[in-house]
């Protein structure tokens, strides 16, 4: 004759049941999307490798290689690279900042001296080519 089985071991058979079907089937999705996760990596750097070697290893401009940068850390799909992108652009931006600079002071001096000859009634035709100089 059978004997009944008592609560405690209705309780270990369904903790049993829980972990063979619940915890490994979950535990496989996990790994699996671990995976994947990592495989789109791997593809996604491959693309980028295309564009890192030439545009920016090999590019001395910082304009160039900061405008990169902005965008791969808003077009990445992958949180962890996007990450670094926004690590690279603010450890490349002191450069870009510093390249920036003497540029826009020059465009400064040549918009002050357009508005200065345009403010000035006598218009010559040597100061009308400068003017159309500084404004192309």
């Amino acid at each position: 004759m059978a004997t009944p089985k008592t609560t405690l071991q209705v309780w270990i058979d369904l903790a049993k049941w829980f972990i063979t079907s619940v915890v490994l089937v979950v535990a496989t999705m996990i790994i699996d999307a671990g995976f994947k996760d990592r495989q789109a990596n791997l593809a996604e750097l491959k693309f980028y490798d295309n564009y890192v070697t030439e545009l920016i290893v090999l590019n001395p401009n910082p304009v160039q290689k900061c405008m990169l940068a902005q965008y791969f850390a808003c077009v990445t799909p992958s949180e962890k690279l996007r990450e670094r992108w926004i690590v690279y652009h603010d450890s490349i931006y002191p450069d870009y900042a510093a390249y920036i600079q003497p540029l826009r002071q020059e465009e400064s001096l040549l918009m002050e001296r357009c508005r200065e000859l345009v403010i000035s009634q006598d218009v010559t035709d040597s100061r009308q080519v400068e003017i159309n100089e500084i404004e192309a």
